[in-house]
């Protein structure tokens, strides 16, 4: 049995935002013992720089060498175990409304997270190569505190943009991806607007039923919407309060609670 399913799944969160909206990793990892499983609301790329790992999902699993990647969706459950060690990644974890806001490439940035695992493009050949300079200049921009941030967001978009020179995919090539073509005005209208957003005020976006919605939201995200979107105006009404000089009770009335015991109710969560 695949440990995803024996393991009890941890959730990580991210504190990230408009400011920082991609964190750069860099994991040595030296024991085979060393493996983990998790879900979080943030999208994830990593590239394996050296070693070999074997990365899993639910219903999927693929063995990656030195210059190949995997790609996490959000609250996608996703693990590894350690085949070849020494074991060193590069993981880029990139806040969803970054790459749903940005318009500098004239790709769809969201694309490659959308389709099932086994139709996300991966490099192979020289493209490698290419894969592990970019890697190598990521482990040099982490010593560079005060610019980090602004390089880490420029290399996932070059990262993002290698990945789609060879790959290409089309909503009726995948039903998955076609449904997740179907709930991206609901995202975008979560990561667009603070206030509390209904279930059926999404649906109605998607010119879905409310039931239709709830159900396919729940089997593509992995939680429901209401879930989804609560977390999301937690997460953003935190990093406020922690990086703003903004009242508690501004901060709670700019995210869509009612005062600041409400919101106060749901961080102690």
């Amino acid at each position: 049995m695949s440990k995803i399913e024996e393991q009890n799944l941890k959730r990580f969160y991210f504190e990230l935002n408009e400011q920082k909206p991609v964190e750069l990793l860099v994991n040595n990892h030296l024991s085979e013992s060393d493996y983990w499983f998790d879900m979080h609301y943030e999208l994830e790329i990593g590239l394996l720089m050296r070693g070999r790992m074997k990365r899993e999902y639910l219903g999927h699993e693929t063995i990656l060498h030195p210059g190949q990647v995997w790609l996490c969706s959000m609250w996608e459950p996703h693990g590894f175990e350690l085949l070849d060690i020494p074991c060193e990644v590069v993981v880029f974890v990139i806040d969803p409304q970054f790459l749903a806001k940005n318009n500098l490439l004239n790709i769809d940035m969201l694309a490659p997270f959308m389709v099932s695992p086994e139709k996300r493009p991966q490099f192979s050949g020289a493209e490698k190569d290419k894969a592990l300079q970019l890697g190598e200049s990521a482990k040099t921009i982490l010593k560079d505190n005060e610019r980090t941030t602004e390089w880490a967001k420029l290399q996932v978009l070059q990262l993002l943009l290698m990945l789609n020179e060879q790959w290409r995919t089309l909503p009726n090539e995948d039903q998955k991806f076609a449904k997740h073509l179907s709930i991206h005005s609901a995202l975008q209208l979560v990561f667009n607007e603070k206030r509390l957003i209904t279930t059926e005020e999404a649906a109605q976006t998607c010119g879905l039923s409310a039931s239709s919605f709830r159900q396919r939201f729940k089997d593509l995200m992995g939680t429901s919407f209401s879930d989804f979107a609560l977390q999301y105006r937690v997460r953003g009404a935190a990093a406020d309060l922690k990086h703003s000089d903004q009242t508690q009770e501004a901060v709670a009335m700019n995210w869509g609670f009612t005062d600041a015991s409400h919101l106060h109710k749901y961080l102690k969560r």
